[in-house]
């Protein structure tokens, strides 16, 4: 051995040679004080076992297992490429790395998945990359093969790593392959958007977020892969893909973003801007907040901000409008509360873009405006007010518009 690389909950890896092979090989060895409790041996001894009995490119390979002198090892290959963990440490990854490992975690997760094994704690931390940029799976040491094991679904342990385990890994129900994906889509989200999908300050309030909290929306400019992290997050394991190779294939089907989505909510500019003498700057952002809570939990607000210096600019916001509500509601459902648009603009536009705005609850897709309360507030160029509106929903309100 010539350097330790590391050190978990468990064992400590290190660098050593194999002479034999004269190849660099990590060791790991059960930490000593655990070798003598015999479950955590055995618990080890099972991983050796589990990588051992499975051979595919993007899970670790074991060369090696046994027990010295009271010491249990294993050797397996020494990977030098880091880790995703630390690839996520300098933020998100771009679109081709994120869907390369994607699609070759996917593989092993199916593979796994077909030899009757769970992995339950998929991670950035356990992905770690050869010198040529492929993905590797490791650390099996709580994976079980549930052909063998009934105690995977009947267990109720929590094993994982509550910032990525799935909703019903937090409530010690039965596993199954599903929960692998769910931790998976936990993955991609941190990989596309540079941070985990749900957050909190203690293991239980990450459980109650996974349990609870809405499928949060990637930026825009990523939406086209919120199809995907809705079916791999979704809190049922039946609403989940089948497997691995569903994933590739929903991955490699996915719908491209329109031409719109291609520019930052907070910067996209209409195509047609005024050319008159000192133009208002066309601007459209994008905000959501939350409103409060609810008997179902954290209840969210949608906040538009937008400028415009005619009404053809004004309309050039819609596509981003319109596709932006609409995602959010398909991800809020009765949780979306509240719309709230503020404009900026002209005097002598305002009349239209009310009676625009107004037509906005009847457009196809955004029926659901009609039954959530809507606040407009008009300003004009030079700041002072022009008119604020609040519309209730259409079933509470006969006059469609109360004046304040």
């Amino acid at each position: 051995m010539t350097s330790r690389l590391g050190k978990g909950g468990m064992s400590h890896v290190f660098l050593a040679t194999q002479h034999s092979f004269d190849r660099q090989v990590a060791i790991k060895i059960l930490t000593p004080t655990l070798a003598l409790e015999p479950r955590f041996a055995e618990r080890f001894m099972q991983e050796a076992r589990t990588i051992a009995s499975l051979n595919h490119p993007h899970i670790v390979p074991v060369y090696d297992v046994g027990e010295y002198q009271g010491y249990y090892y294993l050797t397996m290959e020494h990977v030098t490429g880091g880790s995703l963990k630390q690839r996520l440490a300098s933020g998100a990854l771009d679109e081709r790395s994120a869907q390369s490992i994607l699609r070759q975690l996917a593989g092993a997760l199916n593979y796994a998945s077909e030899h009757g094994f769970i992995h339950r704690d998929v991670k950035p931390d356990n992905v770690l990359f050869r010198a040529d940029g492929s993905a590797l799976l490791v650390d099996f040491g709580i994976a079980s093969n549930v052909l063998r094991d009934t105690s995977v679904t009947e267990s109720t342990a929590i094993m994982g790593t509550p910032k990525y385990m799935s909703p019903e890994q937090h409530r010690c129900q039965p596993l199954t392959p599903q929960s692998d994906l769910y931790s998976l889509g936990c993955v991609l989200y941190e990989m596309l958007a540079g941070k985990p999908p749900f957050g909190a300050s203690d293991a239980r309030g990450m459980g109650l977020a996974h349990l609870r909290d809405p499928i949060p929306l990637l930026p825009l400019s990523l939406r086209r892969y919120q199809p995907l992290i809705r079916q791999l997050l979704a809190k049922e394991p039946t609403e989940r893909p089948k497997c691995g190779n569903t994933v590739i294939s929903l991955l490699d089907n996915l719908t491209p973003n329109p031409e719109h989505y291609s520019a930052p909510r907070s910067h996209y500019r209409s195509k047609e801007p005024d050319t008159t003498a000192a133009p208002l700057a066309t601007r459209l952002r994008l905000k959501e907040s939350k409103l409060g809570m609810s008997w179902r939990g954290t209840v969210y607000q949608y906040d538009i901000y937008l400028v415009a210096d005619d009404f053809e600019q004004f309309q050039s916001h819609f596509p981003v409008m319109r596709s932006a509500l609409m995602d959010w509601f398909r991800q809020r459902g009765k949780r979306a509360k509240v719309v709230t648009i503020k404009a900026t603009l002209h005097p002598w536009i305002s009349g239209r873009v009310k009676q625009y705005l107004q037509a906005l609850r009847k457009t196809e897709g955004l029926e659901f405006l009609a039954a959530i309360p809507m606040n407009i507030n008009l300003v004009g160029s030079d700041g002072d007010p022009i008119e604020k509106l609040a519309w209730g929903p259409v079933e509470n309100n006969t006059t469609g518009t109360q004046e304040f």
